[in-house]
């Protein structure tokens, strides 16, 4: 097949067709996607698509992070994990408990409740940017290298945009679950069922990745592939989703698997 596919035909825009508006799309996100995603490829672009999601989710994120790390069961169970890890290390004879001690300082000196607050809603905030960009560049090659077929990437920026949107309706129900469940890694996923979550446990990590609102965000990014692609959603959930695995799993494997909750 010729590499230099032209791209998929808009449909022609139909005047008794109201376009969304901008909070349309926002809320129509959870219910017609579909919808949302054929409005976009015909419609000219607009910045607010990616944007207006990235603004907030990186407010929810900060909100989170404040709220979170304000909670004193969330705070010893961080000084837990730190205690657990730095343990592992004496007995595995890579530290002296002299340098331990010292790591243990160290760590609560820089990871006491208001740095925990800053790094978080800065790391909210950035993690924000960086997803709605990561994930339209990551469908903008596969709509190019696999599918064979060409958009605009800021067509994929939307399209990540305001998929961000189930990420933001995550992050709440995520932190209602932490505040009342009073555990760091609570979330809608299999990890809930695991009572002593464990971040240097492969297999928690890989639980924790098993989350309702993970397959959400990658089955509407594939969807929103496929609309903008013309191509049947089977073949661009496929191709998506196979990525999201490696992607966790590589995360899982390499120790990141904090990037993958």
């Amino acid at each position: 097949m010729d590499e230099s596919s032209p791209e998929p035909q808009a449909p022609e825009a139909r005047p008794d067709v109201p376009r969304m508006s901008l909070a349309a799309r926002l809320l129509n996100i959870f219910a017609v996607p579909g919808d949302v995603f054929l409005d976009i490829r015909s419609a000219p672009h607009s910045k607010g698509n990616w944007l207006v999601p990235i603004i907030l989710s990186g407010l929810v994120g900060v909100i989170s992070a404040v709220v979170i790390f304000s909670q004193p069961a969330i705070q010893q169970q961080i000084r837990e994990q730190q205690v657990k890890a730095i343990d592992a290390q004496v007995k595995a004879g890579k530290m002296t408990q002299a340098q331990a001690d010292q790591g243990l300082a160290i760590a609560e000196k820089f990871t006491g409740p208001a740095m925990m607050k800053v790094f978080g809603a800065v790391g909210a905030v950035v993690a924000s940017v960086v997803r709605v960009f990561w994930w339209a560049l990551i469908l903008w090659l596969i709509g190019r290298w696999f599918l064979k077929v060409r958009f605009p990437y800021p067509k994929a920026m939307e399209t990540a945009g305001l998929v961000m949107m189930i990420s933001v309706l995550g992050m709440v129900v995520s932190l209602l679950l932490i505040v009342n469940l009073g555990k760091v890694f609570a979330a809608p996923s299999l990890a809930l069922a695991v009572e002593h979550f464990d971040v240097n446990r492969k297999s928690h990590m890989a639980l924790g990745a098993a989350n309702v609102f993970s397959f959400w965000f990658v089955g509407l990014m594939a969807l929103g592939l496929a609309k903008l692609a013309n191509v049947p959603f089977a073949r661009a959930g496929f191709l998506v989703f196979a990525f999201w695995v490696l992607q966790e799993t590589f995360f899982i494997l390499t120790g990141l698997g904090q990037l993958a909750l």
